[in-house]
């Protein structure tokens, strides 16, 4: 399932592109790590701070906030079956840093398009 991780990241870049509000309205860097079903940790790095914003697969660098989950939760959150705030009291997602940037999380995932079943 590593590879819906990518592919979610993948559609981020996409809506980054296209939401260029996005960096206005977060104005922050998240990290996420996230543990996949084998065990490994990866980590992300969303920058919605310096434009035109930028999703990478590494933790360098200053963040904001880094997100910390599992990787069917991130998946989960990713396309809209759970807010981060029902994440985060299920404690299925653990917050580090600015905690208004965790607040802010609903925005990104809300510009990111639905899958279609």
């Amino acid at each position: 399932m590593a590879d819906a991780i990518q592919t979610t990241f993948d559609e981020l870049t996409k809506v980054i592109a296209g939401n260029p509000d996005l960096l206005k309205k977060i104005n922050g860097i998240y990290l996420f790590e996230i543990t996949t079903s084998k065990g490994e940790v990866q980590k992300w790095t969303v920058d919605l701070k310096n434009a035109p914003g930028k999703v990478s697969k590494s933790s360098d660098g200053k963040v904001d906030c880094t997100l910390t989950m599992k990787e069917q939760d991130f998946v989960d959150l990713m396309n809209g079956k759970i807010t981060g705030q029902q994440a985060f009291m299920q404690s299925k997602l653990k917050i580090k840093g600015n905690m208004s940037y965790a607040m802010k999380l609903n925005e990104l995932t809300k510009a990111k398009p639905k899958a279609k079943l």
